[in-house]
């Protein structure tokens, strides 16, 4: 459910935004999360079309602001570890992220990810969208997800660049875990099945047996897919009923089976994992035959669905000289408590589960140990916070010294 209500949006706009909430219902969202993509592609076959390539890349970028990004390029050069949020988005357009975005759809998924080439290690940590929060600059609107903050910034100013919005998002999360974010980058989720077709299709194993109907975005309708537990192998049915066996995913299929969420014992938790094991299809893919999928044509179709704070020369460095820390790689999720209040679905994250987070990413940025942030991001009032409670006093059980030991989700 949107935390969205009547007069949440700055500019009231809200009948445009049921229309846009109405096509949501249709494209449940998903996270694909492309930065070592785009990092792997440029040294795959890059270099050969660098000077095509570098204009699109450049036109994609946005600038933040933060302070954080600030100092980015230094570390970079120095060849320090560095921080990225990766958004995954509709925010963009067909044509990619151009000045027509969408402003008040939702990240909804987000994940914090470091590179330590020193170490060679990579750390990626997915948050949930659902987290309860103060959205940074919009404090008076609490309670928020986390997943507004973005939609705040761009629907309250129309002057607002790509960049502005996703800094609000970025500053919140930067409040919570008391961590600097470097980098974004932004993947228009539009464009993923661009992406899988463009390399011939991907096989992928499902963890779990569900079906997911693009048009219903449940398990019954038209344009609906069965996908089996352990198989690569997937049933597809157009009309919902007359279905068709298939050994390789396209594009529409990739989709399906990263966007689901309702089915699964694990929620957004699942989801994530399902994403984790696209990206890693499409990778190896890559790997694999880079010489028949990495061409201008599939370079084009992957940078115009992304828009970052990264320009392309940095970009190239990155691929360049943080390449080799992507061959150890470690994921986490961000563990929170669920809760419903005022008929709306939040996490809640205790002090300690905030903790074991910061530590985790400043340890693998190089950075000294440091107290996590504040529960909702940005400043509350005392009667706001009696409203809803605080996370620690709520689950007490899950603010032990054991929830400083972050459990592994998975990796490539």
């Amino acid at each position: 459910m949107n935390d969205f209500k009547q007069g949440d949006l700055p500019d009231g706009n809200r009948k445009s935004y049921l229309l846009k909430k109405r096509k949501k219902r249709k494209l449940t969202y998903s996270a694909l999360l492309v930065f070592l993509l785009v990092s792997i592609l440029l040294i795959i076959g890059g270099l050969h079309y660098y000077n095509s390539v570098k204009s699109s890349l450049n036109q994609s970028y946005s600038t933040t602001g933060l302070k954080s990004e600030k100092t980015a390029k230094q570390l970079i050069t120095n060849q320090k570890p560095i921080s990225f949020l990766i958004l995954g988005t509709d925010v963009g357009t067909d044509g990619g992220f151009g000045s027509d975005r969408n402003r008040a759809d939702l990240t909804d998924s987000m994940m914090v990810v470091t590179i330590n080439p020193k170490k060679n290690t990579t750390t990626l940590i997915s948050i949930p969208r659902d987290i309860m929060t103060s959205i940074s600059g919009f404090e008076g609107s609490f309670p928020q997800k986390l997943n507004a903050a973005y939609a705040f910034k761009e629907t309250s100013d129309k002057s607002a660049t790509l960049g502005d919005g996703v800094a609000t998002t970025m500053s919140t999360i930067e409040k919570m875990f008391n961590i600097p974010i470097n980098y974004f980058a932004m993947v228009n989720m539009s464009g993923l099945g661009d992406i899988v077709d463009q390399i011939g299709g991907v096989s992928v194993q499902s963890p779990l047996t569900f079906a997911f109907s693009q048009e219903t975005a449940h398990a019954t309708g038209n344009e609906l897919y069965q996908f089996t537990e352990n198989s690569t192998s997937f049933e597809y049915a157009k009309n919902g009923e007359d279905f068709t066996k298939f050994k390789k995913m396209n594009g529409d299929a990739a989709l399906a089976f990263a966007r689901m969420r309702y089915q699964d014992p694990q929620g957004d938790y699942g989801r994530t994992q399902r994403q984790r094991l696209l990206l890693q299809g499409i990778v190896t893919k890559m790997k694999q035959k880079p010489s028949q999928v990495v061409n201008l044509k599939f370079i084009q179709s992957v940078t115009k669905n992304i828009a970052s704070n990264l320009r392309a020369d940095d970009m190239m460095d990155l691929g360049t000289h943080y390449l080799s820390a992507t061959k150890n790689v470690k994921s986490y999720s961000v563990q929170g408590e669920g809760q419903s209040y005022n008929e709306v679905s939040y996490q809640r994250v205790t002090t300690m589960q905030r903790q074991a987070i910061t530590d985790m990413i400043r340890k693998s940025l190089d950075l000294k140990a440091s107290e996590t942030g504040s529960e909702f991001g940005s400043d509350t009032t005392e009667n706001a916070i009696a409203q809803v409670g605080l996370a620690d006093n709520m689950y007490p059980e899950f603010n032990t010294e054991k929830d400083l030991n972050l459990q592994k989700s998975g990796g490539y």
